[in-house]
């Protein structure tokens, strides 16, 4: 009854329930975590989808919910466009609504696609294979955007059991199925579909299961410089800024690793090459390793000389560096740049003209050292926007003890963008049953256990130093093990067991 109700509906109208659906998708995920809420509000684009008259009817609905999901899921990009970017508010608010607009291309694109090809034929099947695709396409097209998964609300639900198993990404999958299985029971009246919801109980049982385990354990202390963005690259905050940073890690030589966020040196690498030589005899000397994030530049001599990199240096008892790869549009490279420098104060910004990192890169050491034993472990390191990829977090931590995360996250100011991240960084912890050790410029600075769970954590906007014991770990979960192959062949068998017998109905 009610699809008929809905299907009845102008045009106009029918889009316009969905698009509100879609911005309510967001209340799901942090710092709300109202998971029922990523069900529910499929709902309505399930039963429009479903009686869609055409594929671009399917395109116009699929892209009204999207939109209205980043609308109001990635709101917070508005505060480094207009506060941080210097561009009139009108302005930002264009570019925040076109951002948004442009990225639910994406689904309404799949959405047409699964349309055209299968019709009403097994759509409560169909509609979550289709959710994976564009969530997995999402992640990598245009150098990705993996934000807004609905597997990322379920941190503290029982499907929380599953992410070490098949991700976020199956998770986000069993969600789907979850709303579609709910739809076609109360369509049909055919209860045998919500069998499928023994995913939920299933899920439950695993999360006792202990997929790695450990193998020692590192005194870690994070530093919060809660430096103002404003204030941040200009050359007089140069030395308070390090002073900061010193003074803090001073204080913590017992720790076997301390961290510092993303660009805390404002300096260039030859140009902090002076104070890194002050500080790290003193981190030798009490077996320390310090990890901070600078901008890399190569020398004269090298092929890429004038080039720079995000990086992160590892100084003191152990010594290494790690160049970011997956760098944020427009933040850290500005695509058609010599079209766009000079048009506005936003394609402007300072360090914001990066290179990409190779994808082979060493993972950084830390020695620790003690009276009667030497270890080292290995730690797989991701800079700011890095740890929302949970393929690339799962190649990389592989052969991890320990995951670290640095950010800049003074970008978004107190906005939902900063606690969306942390999320993230809990959700690759979970996947790959590692601690994750988190240090940003303003917050949220976190120690994060293989659960997910957060340890301990410092207020936001506060200058302070976290500090903890972190565990380490070997052994792979079976997400770090297959990575998506579950949900591929998951996937093949629904759509060639849907479409191989429509096929041949056509033919």
């Amino acid at each position: 009854m009610m699809t008929d109700r809905l299907r009845r509906l102008p045009n106009r109208l029918q889009y316009l329930i969905v698009l509100l659906a879609g911005m309510t998708m967001p209340l799901a995920l942090a710092p709300f975590f109202w998971w029922p809420i990523g069900v529910v509000s499929l709902l309505p684009l399930i039963i429009l989808l479903y009686t869609a008259p055409s594929s671009m009817s399917a395109f116009v609905l699929a892209w009204s919910y999207a939109f209205g999901a980043f609308l109001t899921g990635v709101s917070w990009i508005y505060v480094s466009i207009h506060t941080y970017g210097g561009t009139p508010a009108w302005l930002a608010i264009f570019m925040v609504v076109a951002f948004a607009a442009a990225l639910a291309l994406i689904p309404a694109g799949w959405f047409m696609l699964r349309h055209r090809v299968f019709g009403k034929t097994g759509f409560w099947l169909t509609f979550p294979v289709f959710w994976f695709l564009h969530e997995w396409c999402r992640s990598w097209l245009l150098t990705g955007f993996p934000w807004l998964f609905l597997g990322d609300a379920h941190l503290h639900s029982w499907l929380s059991g599953w992410a070490p198993v098949l991700g976020s990404y199956g998770i986000s999958l069993f969600v789907a199925l979850t709303a579609s299985a709910l739809w076609q029971a109360l369509r049909l009246r055919e209860w045998r579909y919500l069998l499928v919801l023994l995913v939920w109980p299933i899920g439950w049982q695993l999360q006792s299961m202990e997929w790695t385990q450990v193998n020692g354990e590192l005194r870690v202390a994070a530093v919060q410089g809660n430096v103002r963005q404003d204030l941040k690259w200009l050359p007089e905050s140069v030395q308070p800024t390090l002073d900061t940073y010193f003074r803090a890690t001073r204080e913590h030589w017992q720790a076997d690793l301390i961290l510092w966020p993303e660009t805390a040196v404002t300096l260039l690498n030859d140009g902090f090459r002076p104070y890194q030589a002050m500080l790290a005899p003193e981190a030798r000397a009490n077996h320390t390793t310090v990890i901070t994030g600078i901008p890399f530049r190569y020398p004269a001599h090298h092929p890429l000389a004038g080039e720079f990199h995000n990086s992160l240096l590892a100084f003191g008892q152990s010594h290494g560096w790690y160049h970011k790869q997956r760098l944020v549009p427009f933040g850290e490279y500005v695509p058609l740049e010599r079209q766009l420098r000079g048009l506005m104060p936003f394609f402007d910004l300072a360090m914001s003209s990066f290179l990409p990192g190779p994808s082979d890169q060493s993972l950084l050491p830390v020695l620790q050292r003690t009276d009667q034993t030497e270890k080292s472990y290995f730690i797989a390191p991701y800079i700011c926007y890095e740890i929302a990829y949970p393929s690339l977090v799962r190649q990389m931590a592989k052969e991890a003890d320990l995951l670290i995360t640095v950010s800049n996250d003074a970008w978004f100011g107190d906005s939902l963008g900063p606690k969306q991240h942390l999320a993230l960084a809990q959700m690759r912890a979970l996947e790959n049953q590692r601690y994750v050790l988190r240090a940003t410029n303003t917050g949220i600075t976190a120690l994060i256990d293989e659960r997910g769970n957060i340890v301990e954590r410092l207020p936001y906007e506060r200058q302070a130093t976290l500090t903890g014991v972190a565990q380490t770990r070997y052994g792979q979960t079976p997400y770090m093990r297959w990575g998506l192959i579950p949900l591929w062949l998951i996937s093949f068998c629904v759509l060639a067991g849907l479409g191989y017998p429509r096929l041949r109905a056509i033919r």
